[in-house]
């Protein structure tokens, strides 16, 4: 009944006000109680032979009654009650049609979706046998597809499917279902698990042997969010304890000394702010997802199997480098030891350049390399301009290289050896231009434990690449090195400094001729 000024309070429904706006209205405890009074009813009417049907079609009468109602409270209540009658009868194919069918009704309120795929989510381990568990969340994918308020249980539900089918062995269809979820646009969807989703991806395509995929979904994770996180969750764990009442002042100066300073300031102009911005809402972590710290390293492994494939070691070495600083490697010696020596050979297989030397010297110089004195003597060879000789090192280290099965074992074991052969020549020659700028080319050889016809290959490979500046005289066999030489470019940049130059004193000398011209009243035509 309408009165006037206000609508007659109802419970869970929409009521047209006087004014013509619609009002939400809650129920009562009285009118929830026989609500639910009613449900149990029919929960035991169903208990009894032969009345499942009867009592089913009860409740979806009841259901379109409060739906239509737009009753919020008691539809929601209904749909799970009729899930529960149909689970507890032991009805699988009848608890998939019914979602179907409850989802799909006209005006079905989104709680009432919400609570129904909730509910039929804690069936899933239930389920008696893996055919009947798969098509139940398959029936549970389809209904949550495109629906923004069930999102989460839609990402969840996709990383289930994909776990069942990659444990049947097939990973081409697990890495295709993963693939459909763009998971980083689900707002209520923590970033803790949003993480560890897009790991599951990567690993995916990186097992059915996707490397272009792979590259482009790992690039939706940012290194950095991991120590975002942990910060968050330490300032909301200092939150929770101030308003429990807790003496939190160790902990306050534990958090500002883990921020920088731009962090800092940052926080500083959140707190002065007028106007508090709202952080969102997200859902809670799904518990069985491992802690941060463990994402962090199985990141960092992932991408050290990527960068294996395309062969590029310096950025390997840098994975490793990562690795040793993860909080679940970081304070284990036998952890990190491993990482030490991979990114030790890593970075001596890279290409000489100068990240790779800025490297070199930042790993020769850290102290946890005093443990492993012989792979500190490697990081000195090459860190000393000294020519290093390829059987000498073959054969000291070639116990340390039969250990590494992960480096110089396998398909690629035979291609690193090589590369390592060619790391030492390249080191040998740069170190030869450095303290000679005219040598025979049979006197080179000798140095570099080479023929002249590899020798040859060798240098010139290095002089292409800009590594090297050299000649060769071959009718006289001279090779002539010239550490000053700089390239086009270098000599380009000097003309057009010169140039500019020139302009600049042609300007200043036009302007002081004017200037002379009008002092002394002279016409320049």
């Amino acid at each position: 009944k309408l009165t006037e000024g206000r609508s007659e309070r109802t419970s869970g429904t929409l009521r047209l006000t006087n004014m013509g706006e619609l009002k939400m209205e809650k129920k009562g405890d009285a009118e929830l109680a026989k609500i639910t009074s009613d449900i149990d009813a029919l929960k035991e009417e169903a208990a009894q032979p032969g009345k499942l049907t009867e009592v089913i079609e009860k409740m979806l009468a009841h259901e379109k009654t409060y739906r239509l109602q737009a009753d919020f409270a008691a539809t929601p209540r209904f749909c799970v009650a009729i899930l529960d009658v149909l689970h507890t009868a032991g009805d699988w194919k009848g608890i998939n049609e019914h979602i179907v069918l409850l989802t799909k009704r006209r005006a079905q309120l989104k709680q009432a979706v919400g609570a129904l795929v909730k509910r039929a989510m804690s069936f899933i381990d239930l389920a008696p046998s893996l055919a009947v568990k798969t098509e139940l969340i398959e029936t549970l994918n389809t209904v949550t597809s495109g629906k923004i308020f069930v999102e989460v249980e839609k990402a969840r539900l996709t990383r289930a499917l994909a776990k069942i089918k990659e444990e049947a062995g097939k990973t081409s269809e697990a890495a295709e279902i993963m693939q459909e979820v763009a998971v980083e646009t689900y707002g209520a969807l923590s970033k803790h698990e949003k993480l560890f989703f897009i790991e599951e991806q990567v690993r995916l395509c990186l097992d059915k042997k996707d490397f272009i995929r792979a590259q482009i979904l790992s690039r939706k994770i940012n290194p950095r969010s991991f120590d975002e996180i942990v910060k968050a969750d330490k300032k909301a764990a200092v939150e929770a304890a101030r308003k429990a009442g807790e003496d939190v002042r160790q902990m306050d100066l534990d958090a500002a000394a883990a921020m920088s300073i731009e962090e800092k300031a940052k926080a500083e102009k959140a707190k002065n702010a007028n106007v508090d911005h709202a952080e969102g809402y997200f859902e809670l972590t799904d518990p069985t997802i491992p802690p941060v710290a463990q994402l962090k390293l199985n990141y960092y492994n992932l991408m050290i199997r990527f960068h294996g494939n395309e062969g590029d070691y310096l950025e390997m070495c840098r994975c490793y480098r990562n690795v040793m600083a993860c909080e679940v490697v970081v304070g284990d010696v036998a952890k990190w030891t491993p990482s030490m020596k991979k990114a030790v050979w890593f970075v001596v297989l890279s290409a000489n350049g100068p990240m790779q030397q800025d490297l070199l010297h930042q790993i020769a110089s850290d102290p946890k390399l005093n443990d492993l004195p012989l792979h500190k003597q490697l990081t000195k060879q090459f860190t000393t301009k000294e020519i290093i000789h390829w059987d000498t090192l073959a054969e000291a280290f070639a116990s340390e290289m039969a250990s590494e099965t992960e480096i110089f074992g396998g398909e690629k074991g035979d291609t690193r050896k090589e590369d390592l052969r060619q790391r030492v020549i390249e080191h040998n020659l740069l170190v030869v231009g450095a303290y000679y700028k005219n040598v025979t080319l049979v006197r080179l050889g000798e140095l570099l434990c080479l023929d002249s016809v590899e020798t040859e290959k060798r240098l010139s490979d290095l002089v292409c690449s800009k590594k090297v500046s050299a000649k060769i005289d071959r009718p006289g066999g001279v090779v002539s090195f010239n550490p000053d030489s700089r390239g086009a470019d270098w000599l380009l940049n000097q003309w057009v400094g010169k140039i500019d130059k020139l302009l600049d004193v042609l300007d200043k000398s036009n302007h002081l001729i004017h200037k002379e011209a009008m002092a002394h009243k002279v016409s320049l035509e």
